[in-house]
């Protein structure tokens, strides 16, 4: 199968359901499949080049377009709209893009960048397309060239197959027992793995319907759950801690949920307990990367461990290495290392990175450090780059941050290393309070030395009103170096 394939099967099968709504109305699967043909002649009609770009906030043609490139022969290239100019031309320069799908908003943001650039404002004329000219593409092509944040270097284009997406998919549907009646709501960017895997190819591929908001505010989501009846949310720890700050306020009817999945960056601690003492829902814990296709593993509210980032899916594996290259025992830490038909085919353009990053044999090098129980469940330590190296000690800065995280005060913490001339480095905390609240450096150090071995308390504290978020919502580290 191919995601091509998938899509006219439920264009078919589901043709006067309800594919998508946005805040411009709502559009079945059928009116979405002609859509997306109207999108397929477009670019068979000029000369568009092989990498179209999709710059685009979610919405019904952001759909559209993405299936409509593929049925074109061609490979979409979600855009983030949040990144500077200079990293957004970098982009479009590096995937070789001479044609992008936008709106009028983001149109000035590419300027004269790009030979075509097609407005969805702009009228298509609905047309007959013979399926003879539809691309049905081969498992192992190219099915959508996705760009890294970029938040320590320029972004890294990562090349996804169709397998790759619907081998990930088969272990989401299973783990999930997603079905065609589930109603997703979709608040993450699209242009995120994350958000593309679980928010767009997910419910294409079932035949369930979508809900998209263009932008995120908690008391928008809580209404939007309550009135379209929402079975299932996806979203990072960042908008969770907004929705609880919402429903504090707000009251709605948010029984139809059964599944909320944080995923992107660590959950901290405080948020999960009081998420499960707010909502009707279970808040469980999930895993992935941009080179993984999304997931690698994830907690269900039949199978949990708080604190956990849950069992691998079904149809990959994991293992724990050391710095030596062997493999760990159950319950040691090593980086995670992660096998399956999920894993991408490699970097665009970056023959040396792939190498280093994909074995001879196919197992992926996540850099993130971690170790799997007894139970096979995985538990994430901390990246292998953000390790603080105290007088020859590995220490996680997760460890620390889960710590203060918990104190009532702390809205949000992230901890770094810096520079030590006895030590070689310390830890240093940034941390935003809650609104209203005031709170000393000494209350906090107090608050640590009472929880964590003396070393690894932060010997410097720096209070902001709030920290420095990128383009999917996790806090800026190198920002804070």
């Amino acid at each position: 199968m191919t995601l091509v394939k998938t899509f006219l099967n439920t264009g078919r099968k589901h043709a006067q359901k309800t594919a998508v709504i946005d805040q411009s109305g709502e559009v079945t699967f059928g009116n979405l499949l002609q859509e997306a043909k109207d999108f397929t002649a477009q670019l068979l009609s000029e000369d568009t080049g092989s990498n179209i770009g999709i710059l685009l906030p979610n919405c019904k043609e952001f759909v559209a377009a993405f299936y409509g490139i593929l049925m074109a022969g061609k490979t979409p290239v979600p855009l983030n709209y949040l990144l500077s100019p200079t990293q957004l031309l970098y982009v479009i320069q590096n995937a070789d893009i001479n044609t992008v799908f936008t709106n009028n908003l983001f149109k000035p943001q590419i300027k004269n960048q790009i030979r075509h650039t097609f407005s969805i404002e702009e009228k298509r004329s609905h047309v007959s397309l013979e399926e003879s000219k539809i691309r049905q593409g081969e498992a192992e092509d190219m099915a959508a060239l996705l760009y890294t944040s970029g938040t320590n270097a320029n972004p890294k284009g990562v090349i996804l197959t169709h397998k790759n997406f619907l081998s990930n998919l088969e272990g989401c549907i299973y783990a999930f027992d997603f079905t065609e009646k589930d109603v997703l709501l979709g608040v993450l960017p699209l242009f995120h793995t994350y958000a593309l895997t679980t928010s767009l190819v997910l419910p294409i591929t079932m035949g369930a319907t979508m809900v998209y908001l263009t932008r995120f505010s908690g008391p928008k989501v809580l209404e939007t759950i309550e009135n379209y009846k929402i079975t299932s949310l996806f979203a990072i720890p960042s908008m969770y801690r907004v929705l609880l700050r919402a429903a504090q306020t707000v009251k709605h009817d948010l029984s139809t949920l059964r599944l909320c999945t944080s995923g992107g960056e660590l959950l901290p601690g405080d948020v999960l307990e009081a998420f499960n003492r707010t909502f009707p829902v279970p808040l469980t814990e999930g895993y992935g990367l941009t080179e993984s296709t999304a997931i690698v593993s994830v907690n269900l509210p039949k199978k949990c461990k708080p604190g956990s980032i849950g069992p691998p899916l079904r149809n990959l594996e994991v293992k724990i290495i050391n710095d030596d290259g062997k493999s760990q025992p159950l319950n040691k830490e090593g980086e995670i290392w992660v096998k399956g038909p999920n894993v991408m085919k490699g970097y665009y353009k970056l023959p040396k990175e792939t190498a280093e990053t994909v074995t001879p044999d196919g197992w992926l090098k996540t850099g993130d450090y971690g170790k799997l129980d007894e139970e096979g469940f995985l538990w994430i330590t901390g990246r292998k780059k953000e390790l603080i190296i105290i007088s020859g000690e590995n220490v996680s800065p997760n460890e620390i941050e889960r710590v203060i995280s918990g104190y009532e005060k702390v809205f949000e913490v992230a901890v770094i290393g810096v520079s030590d001339k006895v030590r070689g480095e310390v830890p240093k905390a940034f941390i935003a309070l809650h609104e209203n609240t005031s709170c000393s450096e000494e209350e906090i150090k107090d608050y640590c030395m009472q929880r964590l071995p003396h070393y690894k308390v932060p010997r410097y504290f720096e209070f902001r009103r709030e920290l420095p978020h990128g383009p999917t919502g996790k806090v800026l580290k190198r920002v804070l170096k």
